[in-house]
């Protein structure tokens, strides 16, 4: 197979394993993250009382490949005892305890995003990654053959032209992807993503700093995370029940 060049957009869990498994088929690639960070959906929110999980707040292991991939980052990915979870009725009683067939909720660690952060490793080393570079266009590449090139702005407003691809890849939201595609004069290759439908989600991040000094007791209930049947609160988690966070009562709430 000819060695590609080939650009991603989006450092999230889906761009990271995409540009490692090219890496690994021995192509060359450049990500591409208008953020500061890497995660995507598995994002950290660091703060002063803690870091909170705000995006995505566990996953689980059913697949044996999935196996594998987690076991190239080894100690990064550990249980966490919301196995235990509780459904909520929306009054806050609890109608249904634990889960089928005992599955377990994994986490990395020390956030969600230290999965993604360790898969991404060697392209950071390598300076294969972009952050806080936000593709504005993508045009063909006129001295290159079937060929693109990526226009850039960075955060502090400096444009630059990235060459020489020979394939880009989207790894962000739809929304996000039609507008650069339309932008780029591609509204074409954005015309499927008018099916996806795409819900929002309001996090709330909640500390109560005083809740572990001497002689208090520990806040909120004895479980460490639930869903709720209630028509705006969908799920509750103890993010310092999770292995490897700071021991402040911390809770987060999805909308």
């Amino acid at each position: 197979m000819t060695t590609q060049h080939i650009a991603i957009i989006g450092v999230g869990m889906a761009g990271v394993t995409c540009a490692r498994t090219l890496r690994q088929a021995g192509h060359n690639v450049t990500l591409f993250e208008k953020s500061r960070g890497l995660g995507g959906r598995m994002s950290t929110r660091a703060s002063a009382f803690g870091s909170f999980d705000h995006g995505a707040q566990y996953f689980t292991v059913r697949d044996p490949r999935f196996e594998l991939a987690i076991g190239t980052a080894p100690g990064v990915c550990k249980p966490w005892s919301a196995n235990a979870v509780r459904v909520l009725d929306p009054n806050g009683r609890v109608i249904e305890a634990g889960l089928p067939g005992g599955e377990r909720h994994w986490v990395a660690t020390p956030g969600m995003n230290g999965l993604v952060k360790a898969w991404a490793a060697p392209l950071v080393e390598d300076g294969n990654v972009q952050l806080q570079t936000r593709v504005t266009q993508i045009t063909a590449d006129p001295m290159k053959k079937n060929g693109w090139q990526l226009h850039t702005e960075s955060d502090d407003g400096g444009q630059h032209i990235y060459a020489g691809f020979d394939k880009v890849i989207l790894a962000i939201p739809p929304a996000q992807a039609t507008t650069l595609l339309k932008t780029s004069g591609l509204s074409a290759l954005a015309d499927p993503l008018k099916e996806v439908r795409v819900d929002p989600c309001w996090t709330l991040m909640l500390a109560y700093p005083q809740a572990v000094q001497p002689g208090l007791i520990t806040l909120g209930p004895q479980w460490n995370a639930a869903r709720s049947t209630h028509h705006r609160i969908a799920w509750m988690a103890r993010e310092s029940s999770k292995p490897g966070r700071e021991r402040i009562e911390r809770w987060t709430v999805q909308a």
